[in-house]
């Protein structure tokens, strides 16, 4: 009896409180406080059953702290919204090909000053406590209470992984959301389905202007939030969109009036951004014929965007499948083609970091020679230390080209990438204010219009950025960090104008697209026009060619990251886990 009481007691000296590690876990608290993470329970609870299991020698407990500090660094960094290791070590390549000053940037960029501040304070706080304090009780306790309520993070209220009645609306939405719903449905009008909340974005245009009848968005969002809601959704999503494709004509009409399209696709310009720098009111949105104000690009990079618009004839994909082979008839650039619209590929980079230049000729079929670049002056030097050319330049020699070709059509795809992240004025070392390389590419832009406008050059001019630049960041990313396609990212703001048409004298707002919209939008208003009916009428009727046009809801998606518009409210999915609310 005297042996096993004695036994019982010595075991109890086996355990120890958790020290130092009470202080890592108190700031994870606060930091899931205000949805600086993506707290995962189940981890931090195995991690804290490591720290605390009772080892019988002294010797045994210090190389578990030993241990216990790279595990504890992987998983805080899991805990944040910074890209997964997937991701980086994909992407590793590209980070060689970075600027030594512009690595420097970065790492300057990722410090965040309040945040150590805060940090100091928890620190100072804790070490005052813990004298008279078990604080340890209180850690045990509180990631108990988050595996236990299921909760992933705080902001916006607590939003559990899976609510109390998840199992009972699982179970009545699967007689509803099926494969055989999905499999029946057919490529539908925009006036199909339930309405969705507009997303709140800053306006680009101030001045009055005419809007198209707002419509409404398939699937049909119903059903409260849960996860298999969710999910269940995003599935049939993606079986409808891939039933959608712009019908293009089997041929031009004999009086079909010859004319150039010109698609041009910024690099890091939103809606959010031209806000920021308070180009909101530059003239060139109210040069615009059509302009759309709610437009997805669907992905934050370079590469993924470009291909998602030389594949704008057909639904919305998933990011997996872009780099497979895909049906011609959702080429764009291969639609017009078809009809006699000569190709073109411009652009004022080399094109070679990310190997873009290489995807969009073999994924997107532009498989045709690069606009020569010779003699263009370059102000501006990229992240990867390579030149960036003049964009009026680049576009004037397009249009020297056209005056002097006897080709009577084409369709040109043009990527400028003078506004991203990094990019330098020669002879500089720091980042370029964006303010200014954005107000000077605007003021370029508008002037080139301008200028096909006096020449009578017929041209109708898409100008589609490709995603935004995050200049202001949020809970989840800091700025200039992209991997997580946020709204304020992907929503841009894509305007077209027709050069060259007889009524220009005449001043007119444009109309305004206010519909979630995307590429398949694009697309279908190219195909509308593709006759050049418009440059021939005297008067056109703007609100006629750009309603109905194709609406999409706004699903957002990267390699492991997707974000998706319920009920108008945002959801992010991180690497195959649970759906939680967008931390605003």
């Amino acid at each position: 009896m005297n042996k096993s009481n004695s036994t019982q007691f010595d075991f109890l000296h086996y355990w120890h409180g958790l020290g130092a590690w009470n202080f890592y876990f108190l700031l994870k608290f606060v930091l899931l406080w205000y949805g600086y993470l993506n707290f995962d329970a189940f981890s931090n609870l195995l991690f804290l059953a490591f720290l605390l299991f009772p080892l019988p020698k002294n010797i045994w407990h210090k190389m578990r702290n030993w241990i216990a500090i790279p595990i504890g660094i992987i998983l805080f960094y899991h805990d944040t919204w910074l890209p997964s290791f997937s991701t980086v070590l994909a992407q590793g390549g590209q980070l060689k090909q970075f600027s030594f000053d512009y690595l420097v940037e970065l790492s300057v960029n990722f410090i965040n000053i309040k945040m150590i501040g805060v940090a100091f304070i928890l620190l100072v706080a804790y070490l005052f406590i813990e004298q008279w304090v078990r604080v340890s009780v209180f850690i045990i306790a509180g990631v108990l209470w988050l595996n236990i309520g299921g909760f992933t993070h705080f902001s916006q209220g607590m939003v559990p992984a899976v609510s109390a009645n998840s199992f009972t609306q699982e179970n009545s939405v699967n007689n509803e959301i099926s494969s055989e719903q999905v499999s029946e449905i057919e490529v539908l009008p925009a006036t199909v389905g339930s309405p969705i909340a507009t997303p709140v974005a800053p306006e680009v245009i101030t001045k009055p202007v005419e809007k198209t009848a707002m419509g409404t968005l398939y699937p049909p969002q119903k059903h409260q939030f849960n996860n298999k809601v969710l999910n269940d959704w995003l599935t049939q999503f993606y079986s409808y969109e891939k039933k959608r494709i712009t019908p293009f004509p089997a041929q031009l009409s004999a009086d079909a009036q010859p004319f150039d399209i010109l698609i041009i696709n910024i690099c890091l310009l939103s809606t959010a951004d031209a806000a920021a720098v308070g180009l909101q009111e530059h003239p060139i949105w109210g040069n615009f014929d059509v302009l759309f104000s709610h437009f997805n690009t669907v992905s934050s990079y370079s590469g993924p965007a470009s291909l998602r618009l030389l594949r704008a004839s057909c639904g919305q994909t998933q990011h997996s499948d872009l780099y497979d082979p895909t049906d011609t008839q959702c080429l764009l650039m291969d639609n017009l083609s078809s009809l006699g619209f000569a190709k073109k590929l411009v652009l004022d980079h080399n094109g070679k970091f990310g190997h873009y230049l290489q995807e969009v000729q073999q994924l997107g079929n532009l498989n045709i020679a690069l606009q020569d670049q010779k003699n263009l002056s370059h102000q501006i030097t990229a992240f990867d230390g390579t030149k960036i050319y003049n964009d009026k330049e680049t576009l004037m020699r397009w249009l020297q080209g056209r005056e002097q070709s006897n080709e009577s059509r084409s369709v040109t795809f043009v990527n400028l990438v003078s506004l991203h992240d990094g990019n330098r004025f020669v002879g500089e070392n720091n980042t370029a204010d964006y303010g200014k390389r954005a107000s000077t590419l605007l003021d370029s832009l508008d002037n080139f219009m301008n200028e096909l406008d006096k020449k009578g050059r017929k041209v109708m001019v898409v100008i589609v950025p490709e995603h935004g630049a995050a200049l202001q960041g949020d809970k989840t990313q800091m700025s200039g960090l992209r991997d997580i396609p946020s709204q304020s990212i992907t929503t841009v703001p894509v305007g077209i104008r027709f050069t060259g048409i007889k009524d220009r004298a005449q001043f007119y707002p444009p109309v305004i697209v206010e519909e979630p919209s995307s590429y398949l939008a694009l697309s279908e208003f190219i195909s509308r026009n593709v006759n050049g009916d418009v440059f021939n009428q005297s008067s056109i009727d703007w609100n006629a060619l750009a309603s109905e046009l194709p609406q999409t809801a706004n699903v957002a998606e990267n390699q492991a990251t997707i974000v998706v518009d319920y009920q108008g409210q945002s959801y992010i999915k991180l690497n195959g886990g649970e759906w939680i609310n967008y931390p605003n």
